[in-house]
């Protein structure tokens, strides 16, 4: 394990907090640690911070785990909501990640910001839970 990982329960979100190495099996592991939790305490937003997170993958790696390995995980499709957090200067090469996981039915946003990432996962906090 690459990867360290602090979750909590917020108001209505859950909140995963991630350092350690950027690697696709760290990323895939992580997600499903952070979707057997939100499960268990029956919460499906959560705000995924990766800040702390060193080095970056490449365009396949990123294709890889947005594409194939998160989404194939029954449990991911059962978040309402994933906002993603990370620096200013990954935006750009996260919001591949974002494109890839959308286009592959998952609800994710990207934000460099937390506020923003708090508010847009609890916009419709009324719609009904998968």
């Amino acid at each position: 394990m690459d990867y360290e990982l602090e979750i909590n329960q917020d108001d209505g979100f859950v909140t995963a907090r991630l350092s350690g190495a950027r690697r696709p099996d760290s990323l895939i592991e992580a997600a499903a640690e952070i979707t057997a939790d939100c499960r268990g305490w029956g919460i499906f937003r959560v705000l995924i911070d990766v800040r702390k997170m060193t080095g970056e993958l490449d365009t396949l790696e990123t294709f890889d785990v947005a594409g194939r390995g998160i989404p194939n995980r029954t449990e991911a499709r059962r978040l309402v909501r994933s906002a993603i957090l990370d620096r200013a200067e990954n935006i750009h090469r996260i919001r591949f990640f974002e494109t890839v996981a959308v286009n592959r039915g998952l609800t994710v946003k990207v934000f460099d910001g937390e506020a923003d990432a708090v508010r847009w996962l609890l916009e419709d906090q009324d719609a009904p839970q998968r």
